[in-house]
């Protein structure tokens, strides 16, 4: 990527050739020239040429008043940006169908639109049924991540609704970040069915090893008055203790909604059009045109000289 950091500088070539022309033509007609001058030597051709060399030196210099600079993107280091966790329920209660097509499907699809909207944070995914399994750790391929999000099925983990491990699982996910800031985004449906640490316990454990580096939310898919039921007052206090919220979502459009609103609450500490590295190139044209702006008054010098008879 190439482009100047102050191109109005520019201008001011063909705005200095304007200039020098109108200042000539006045010149010219202000000149009466009587009589024959055949002793005289004329500049010819070399004068023009100390005159095209003397220009394209201004030239170079307001190229670099212009200041060139050559740019390219960076990823964001280990340090930079939001590490976040997407940790989705895959149980069979996920399966329902008061979501269209149903719960997961609707799930997936509100998570893909919300890593469409990060692309300079890493993002992993967790999934978790009566046990968990973490399938992507925090990335910025998020081509890949959107592969196992879509592939994310019922059926390859046992079943059941373990959310104290999913939520552990995550977390440990983001044991390695440097960020100053992470996130886990933990959706469920159900109530815990199959875990061995209550979540309660484990929301607790991961607030005192990352304190306040770590931000949970929890949304609640489904109803109360669903055949399942949803443990809305674990999610609750699972968020509180870990300085997040929690978040319903009876429909699809709320899950969209719910994404929107942890995108406006955690929002990326890096510029949405990407990290550039510029570097100035105008060092080569300002010696460059020192160059030919001397050698170019040389020229003239000489041909004037030779004109006025020194040699």
């Amino acid at each position: 990527m190439t482009g100047f950091h102050f191109w109005p500088a520019l201008l001011g070539f063909p705005l200095l050739l304007v200039i020098h022309a109108l200042t000539r033509v006045r010149k010219e007609k202000g000149v009466v020239f009587t009589g024959p001058f055949t002793g005289m030597n004329t500049p010819g051709a070399s004068t023009g040429i100390a005159s095209v060399v003397i220009w394209c030196g201004i030239l170079c210099l307001f190229i670099a008043l212009a200041r060139p600079q050559y740019g390219y993107e960076r990823l964001p280091d280990a340090t930079e940006g939001l590490d976040i966790v997407i940790t989705l329920d895959v149980s069979t209660s996920m399966l329902a169908e008061d979501f269209r097509p149903n719960r997961l499907a609707a799930a997936k699809a509100a998570a893909l639109e919300f890593i469409a909207g990060r692309p300079n944070d890493r993002i992993g995914l967790t999934l978790y049924a009566a046990e968990p399994l973490v399938i992507c750790p925090p990335t910025f391929d998020h081509e890949t991540l959107c592969r196992f999000v879509e592939r994310a099925a019922i059926g390859h983990l046992q079943d059941g609704t373990a959310i104290g491990a999913g939520l552990a699982a995550a977390a440990r996910g983001l044991g390695g970040s440097a960020t100053s800031r992470r996130v886990i985004v933990l959706l469920s449906d159900g109530m815990e069915t199959a875990g061995r640490v209550d979540p309660i316990t484990v929301a607790n454990a991961v607030h005192t090893l990352h304190g306040d580096s770590i931000a949970v939310y929890t949304v609640a898919i489904g109803t109360e008055q669903d055949a399942y039921g949803v443990d809305r007052e674990t999610l609750a206090s699972i968020a509180t203790i870990n300085n997040g919220r929690l978040f319903d979502a009876y429909s699809s459009t709320d899950l969209s909604d719910v994404y929107d609103s942890i995108d406006s609450l955690e929002a990326s500490t890096l510029p949405p059009e990407g990290l550039f590295i510029y570097i100035d190139r105008y060092l080569g044209w300002f010696w460059a045109g020192l160059i030919l702006l001397l050698f170019g008054m040389f020229l003239k010098w000489r041909v004037l000289k030779t004109i006025g008879g020194g040699e």
